[in-house]
């Protein structure tokens, strides 16, 4: 039997080409927990677009701030944290592009995408910034809650 896989945490500091490194890891980390190519990569623009979010939104782009990721795979999901000094949002005010009045408006695609694809999408706030929780269960995992 395979031992389990630990969690992998990644700390950058804010810039976008650090995306790509953190992708390499990502990408792996996917393909050892047995998800489909496909599902891969949903996951991982999902996972990229939070990751932008949180350096563009949260840190402002200042490259003196960190921003820190968190893949914590178990046997029925994976959880992605994603951790940047930013005040954060309230993810439920950010309107449905697909509305017809939000059609030509910029933002909020990202989010919206990243609902579709997780299981799970919050933003949990603290004193020290925020951080994006994203959670996507295994298929035959699903949370029974859910």
């Amino acid at each position: 039997m395979a031992a389990p896989l630990l969690p992998v945490t990644l700390t950058c500091n804010t810039d976008l080409r650090f995306i790509d490194l953190i992708q390499v890891v990502g990408s792996e980390l996917l393909k050892h927990m047995n998800f489909t190519q496909e599902d891969g990569e949903r996951l991982w623009l999902a996972i990229q677009e939070g990751i932008a979010n949180a350096m563009r939104h949260g840190n402002k782009l200042d490259k003196q701030k960190p921003v820190k990721v968190t893949f914590t795979p178990t046997a029925d999901k994976l959880e992605i944290r994603i951790e940047d000094l930013g005040s954060g949002v309230d993810l439920g005010t950010i309107p449905n592009p697909n509305l017809p009045e939000n059609l030509l408006k910029p933002g909020g695609r990202g989010v919206y995408f990243m609902r579709a694809v997780m299981d799970k999408v919050e933003l949990e706030h603290h004193a020290n910034g925020s951080t994006l929780v994203l959670v996507k269960y295994r298929k035959g995992h699903e949370e029974a809650s859910a």
